[in-house]
């Protein structure tokens, strides 16, 4: 075995070294995202951004136990997912409540 004979044969050869290690890690990472991704499931999406709208404690959620400064004028109704409750204006997204999601951690800046 040969050894570089100069530094900059040195570097040289230790960069293609260093660059042969990591072409691996770089190709093995395109190869597990291939193998990750699934098709999507979903018919329909319709997101309701209410942006400026009746309040989430109004609409989705409900907390009826709080004081009549927090809590909204209206009723809550029992859903088709036990133990979640809404607005006594949305009878008929009650009933169908357990084919939706409901996301309640959105922000934005």
């Amino acid at each position: 075995m040969t050894f570089p004979r100069s530094r900059r044969d040195f570097l040289r050869v230790g960069s293609f070294s260093l660059g042969g290690l990591s072409l691996s890690h770089l190709l093995q990472a395109q190869d597990s995202n291939k193998t990750t991704t699934k098709e999507a499931t979903a018919d329909a999406c319709i997101i309701l951004f209410l942006n400026g709208g009746p309040s989430h404690l109004d609409m989705w959620d409900m907390k009826p136990e709080t004081g009549e400064g927090i809590r909204g004028e209206f009723q809550p109704i029992a859903t088709s997912i036990g133990g979640y409750q809404m607005c006594e204006l949305l009878p008929t997204l009650a009933q169908q409540i357990h084919r939706t999601t409901v996301v309640r951690s959105m922000h934005h800046s």
